[in-house]
């Protein structure tokens, strides 16, 4: 399958690239590696998302490049990468009915709702996908594209740190660095450049911190209030989930962001074999064992209700 889709890379010429909202690391750099790799091989290309990148990803070439969801592109084929619905990329279904759909996931939750689905739950990140697609198909891999594909592996294993993390990533990443890929450039950008107003932000957010099922459950949150107080945004909480999972004992750790009056997107992290996807599923989301997200509309205080007694099987 790998193969026939790096030949319809080479025999198409108009190309669409989507991915979900509020993009992660791996969306961003499975993204723009594709769309490099089109652009190398004289395609037309498109990299549209729902809702802008995060700031941090700015110092990436081909950043200024990605464009918010239109659905008007006139082209002959859409890649959706690293979103496990059709609704996460903002695709609309008549948009992209007379158009071929190609879906590359890793999440286990995916329908399989493209014309050619290729999902494995066991890949680090798309872009582990991506680096096979290009190496079945004998395709070009440019520095720049091996940056991508590096950025969009080191965030979505968590610095390779994740039970995700496997020999095979490892050899991907090996060979993105025979590319000439620098580590130390990809990872200081992305984790050591952050806005003074992010600490003011998280100082507010640790503040809520809160514990369940004998520290079992780590649970914080930032209202609409709080991103007004300290002049942030949504793109200043990439990792505060990341916080709460940290802590000794904690086994489930999860961030509720407003982005709306009481609508809350839910960010889920957990450690062994904790499947937080399954709970995600009852909050309109979806994603990995160890990773997960969703949304909850409801106040604060019945929200925070919801995500505790969603995980009362940690009560033991």
């Amino acid at each position: 399958m790998k193969k026939k889709v790096a030949e319809i890379l080479k025999s198409k010429s108009s190309f669409l690239i989507v991915t979900h909202r509020h993009p992660d690391g791996d969306a961003i750099g499975s993204s723009l590696a594709l769309y490099n790799v089109l652009k190398e091989l004289g395609k037309t290309a498109f990299v549209e998302i729902p809702t802008q990148p995060a700031y941090i990803y700015d110092f990436l070439d081909d950043y200024s490049n990605i464009e918010l969801t239109s659905n008007s592109k006139d082209v002959e084929v859409i890649i959706a990468l690293d979103s496990a619905s059709m609704d996460r990329c903002g695709l609309d279904p008549e948009y992209a009915k007379n158009k071929l759909l190609i879906n590359i996931d890793h999440h286990k939750t995916n329908p399989l709702y493209g014309d050619i689905n290729i999902v494995e739950p066991e890949a680090a990140a798309v872009g582990c996908i991506i680096w096979e697609i290009i190496k079945q198909g004998d395709l070009p891999l440019s520095k720049k594209t091996a940056e991508y594909l590096y950025l969009s592996i080191l965030t979505d294993t968590g610095s390779f740190r994740y039970s995700s993390t496997n020999p095979k990533t490892f050899m991907v990443a090996a060979d993105l660095l025979e590319k000439g890929v620098e580590p130390w450039y990809i990872a200081s950008n992305v984790y050591e450049r952050e806005k003074p107003e992010t600490y003011k932000l998280l100082s507010l957010v640790l503040d809520t911190l809160e514990f369940h099922y004998d520290g079992k459950l780590a649970l914080e949150y930032v209202t609409i209030d709080m991103f007004k107080k300290t002049n942030t945004s949504a793109d200043n909480t990439e990792s505060f989930v990341n916080y709460a999972r940290s802590i000794r004992g904690v086994e489930v750790g999860v961030f509720l962001r407003e982005d709306e009056p009481n609508v809350f997107k839910i960010s889920i992290r957990s450690k062994g074999n904790i499947d937080v996807s399954e709970v995600a599923v009852q909050f309109e989301g979806g994603g990995h064992k160890n990773a997960a997200g969703g949304t909850v509309r409801a106040p604060l205080e019945e929200a925070k209700r919801k995500i505790v007694e969603a995980f009362s099987f940690l009560n033991r």
